[in-house]
């Protein structure tokens, strides 16, 4: 189990990078912590890794502390590997021995073995005796997984995994970390700015803001129901409105009509008995269409449909589900 207890880290000119931030991640779990640029995240990756020390706080390993730079000859747990966005691999030697060096104390047979199941699980055999520098962005990024999870750590942290992989190499990192820690049970913990794909595969997602953990849950509570504006537009697509809109959408006034809330696109559908709106956009999505559709002057409001015959300028009817809209702080 790791576990951050009110960890904080602070830098040169008063600059807090994280603000006490506590939660606990059991093997076998998959976290998500969802943070737009400078929010934190790297840092905090570093503090759970070893590579930097707690200003206030602690990081605990099966209740045992996590020792920072400070109280080490070398920075860095045993249990817990972190892989960096710039996967940081041996750039002069091949893809296969990348990997065997993180065995290399082991028995040779078991280092073989170990090996061939890394590369046949992370779909890198075709590519093993090349170079680094020889193979694509997604076949670094899992040679860099693979190489972490070669001996069995207890913990996995990864820094942005997605970020510099096309569509199917994203898919594919995605599905080979789900693999990973359902079958050795190792906590998986990684950072990203963009939330889809933490959705997808995290048993838990966090929400960071300027190095403080503003929400914690499900995935399905933190996209359905978000604490505030930043939570709601950081985990998808989403219209944040003030509640006195509320009857442009066909539903009762608000006793807060300045208070927001939050819409997402699929929560809307068009029916023939809601409110009409006129079209402002139609954008093609390939599976859907996503319309923007004018409340009034001052707002607008998206939704999905399958509808190819949606044109701009049209009217529309449109029906909001009132348990789909929900009320932010801020």
């Amino acid at each position: 189990m790791l576990v951050a207890d009110n960890v904080s880290k602070a830098f040169a000119g008063s600059v807090r990078a994280v603000r006490g931030v506590s939660f606990s991640l059991a093997p076998g779990q998959i976290m998500g912590l969802v943070g737009a640029s400078g929010s934190g995240k790297s840092t905090l990756l570093n503090l759970l890794a070893g590579l930097a020390d707690v200003d206030t706080g602690s990081v605990l390993l099966n209740d045992k502390r996590v020792p920072g730079p400070s109280d080490v000859l070398i920075a860095g747990h045993p249990d817990i590997r972190l892989v960096h966005q710039e996967y940081q691999l041996m750039p002069n030697v091949s893809i296969r021995e990348n990997i065997a060096y993180a065995v290399r104390y082991f028995e040779k047979e078991y280092r073989t073995h170990r090996v061939d199941a890394l590369l046949k699980l992370c779909r890198l055999t075709a590519v093993q005796d090349r170079l680094p520098r020889q193979v694509s962005g997604g076949e670094k990024q899992r040679t860099a997984i693979a190489r972490a999870i070669a001996d069995v750590p207890a913990v996995l942290l990864l820094d942005e995994p997605f970020s510099h992989l096309d569509l199917p190499n994203r898919l594919l990192v995605r599905d080979l970390l789900f693999e990973l820690v359902r079958e050795q049970q190792t906590a998986c913990l990684f950072v990203t700015h963009d939330a889809v794909d933490a959705l997808s595969i995290a048993d838990t997602i966090g929400i960071l803001r300027d190095g403080k953990l503003i929400q914690l849950g499900t995935p399905e509570s933190v996209y359905l129901r978000p604490d505030t504006a930043y939570a709601a537009r950081l985990t998808g697509r989403v219209t944040v409105l003030a509640e006195k809109y509320r009857p442009l959408l066909g539903l009762p006034a608000s006793d807060s009509p300045d208070r927001l809330m939050s819409i997402r696109p699929e929560q809307v559908t068009i029916d023939e008995s809601g409110v009409a709106v006129r079209v402002r956009a139609v954008f093609f999505m390939g599976s859907h269409y996503e319309l923007e559709v004018e409340l009034n002057r001052y707002a607008s409001l998206r939704l999905l449909t399958t509808r190819a015959d949606i044109q701009v300028g049209q009217l529309v009817n449109i029906r909001v589900n009132a348990d789909a809209v929900w009320p932010l702080r801020s």
